[in-house]
């Protein structure tokens, strides 16, 4: 749940309710009257930021190489995304996973490879892949 509802004696008093998000912490007292527009407009407000900040995360955790031995140090640790040509052979994907523990996550639906051979065996490429590690 994005968004909780505190509503105690002293809000009904009051006749407020504080509405606190749960991705930012912040405490909002809200009138009850119009509460509803208000939950609701805080709600896309809530959706808007965890998009923003999922595609920052993305680009920040996304690199490009044509380079095997760079995709490989690339891969150590926890590197994200990792996009790079691939050949479209099942051996060669089996390779990768093998000696990085990577495998493709995407290919994209349309566009050329960013280069005209595979990153591991040097054929030619069918496709940029988007390789990462599972957890």
């Amino acid at each position: 749940m994005p968004l909780r509802l505190e509503i105690g004696p002293k809000d009904i008093e009051k006749g407020s309710v504080v509405l606190v998000r749960r991705d930012s912490r912040e405490k909002r007292p809200t009138p009850m009257p119009g509460l509803a527009s208000s939950v609701s407009s805080l709600l896309d407000q809530i959706q808007h930021d965890l998009f923003e900040r999922a595609l920052k995360f993305r680009e920040e955790h996304t690199s490009r190489t044509s380079s095997y031995d760079e995709f490989k140090q690339i891969m150590e640790g926890r590197p994200g995304f990792v996009i790079t040509q691939w050949c479209g052979t099942r051996d060669c994907e089996a390779a990768i996973k093998a000696e990085t523990q990577a495998t493709i996550r995407n290919l994209p639906a349309e566009g050329p490879p960013s280069g005209p051979v595979c990153v591991r065996c040097g054929a030619p490429a069918i496709a940029d892949a988007y390789f990462a590690k599972a957890y």
